[in-house]
């Protein structure tokens, strides 16, 4: 069992190498965690100690993302390659899933089509409708290409949503940023995710009526991503949907307010 720390983990996945952070708890329910666009197995390390006493916690790198693979593709029938892969490598059937954003719409998917796979599911700010209010782009000032140290770039996600706090961001972006040949310091995903990034053909709406397993949709009561009509709305279709909304909390909710989402993780989970 890991008491201080994960275990790097790496698998081949279809010709792809994936990076996920085995956090032990062997012989409990197995929960993987997916992150959002642009984010990072590590973006969950603090929410990933507080339910390791519970649940076998494994963080996935995302294709591109991390320290996995960049890949030619990248929609949600290419992840839900991946998570397969994943899942059936490691055993994890039947298993709690929990996806944020980008993340969560890959579990969408994967849950969907593997209903027997997945115990319950939860779904973190994102649904089948992105609000209007996304195209306003975040708060601050225009991100530079890259960073001289830690601190200027901990400083620019601050700016953009204080609520998890500056001393967060600082050991965050430890994990999140890769240095260049030059020794200036950028965000450790690839590029391709950007160019080759596609939504696919899916009718999200139609998915979640296929969704058959328990599954809870978070949302942060200040979302500009959904809109709280629409998690709603998921609830309602989702064949057994529950709705929480989260207070004090933007988009990464795990980070905004990490005891309130706990808290419902918590309930929902039975732990």
């Amino acid at each position: 069992m890991r008491l201080l720390g994960p275990a790097d983990r790496f698998l081949a996945v279809k010709g792809l190498r994936l990076h996920l952070l085995d956090w032990g708890g062997e012989g409990r329910t197995p929960l993987l965690l997916l992150h959002g666009f642009t984010g990072h197995a590590h973006a969950w390390d603090t929410l990933s100690i507080a339910l390791q006493p519970h649940f076998h916690v494994w963080a996935l790198d995302q294709r591109g993302h991390g320290d996995s693979d960049p890949a030619d593709v990248y929609h949600p029938e290419a992840a839900f390659d991946d998570i397969a892969g994943v899942v059936e490598q490691l055993g994890l059937a039947p298993l709690v899933l929990v996806g944020l954003s980008m993340g969560g719409r890959n579990a969408m998917y994967f849950t969907a089509r593997r209903p027997e796979a997945v115990r319950k599911l939860v779904v973190v700010d994102i649904g089948p409708e992105i609000s209007r209010r996304a195209g306003a782009g975040p708060p601050g000032p225009p991100e530079p290409e890259a960073w001289g140290n830690l601190e200027q770039a901990a400083r620019h996600l601050y700016a953009a949503n204080p609520y998890p706090g500056i001393h967060y961001y600082r050991w965050v972006v430890s994990h999140r940023l890769r240095p260049r040949p030059d020794g200036r310091l950028v965000w450790k995903w690839h590029p391709s995710i950007k160019e080759r990034r596609s939504g696919g053909e899916v009718d999200w709406w139609a998915l979640l009526e296929r969704i058959a397993p328990p599954t809870l949709v978070l949302r942060g009561a200040e979302s500009p991503i959904l809109d709280r009509d629409v998690a709603e709305r998921m609830a309602r279709t989702l064949p057994h949907g529950r709705f929480v909304e989260i207070p004090r909390a933007v988009h990464t909710l795990h980070e905004d307010n990490p005891e309130a989402v706990l808290a419902a993780l918590r309930d929902f989970l039975a732990f």
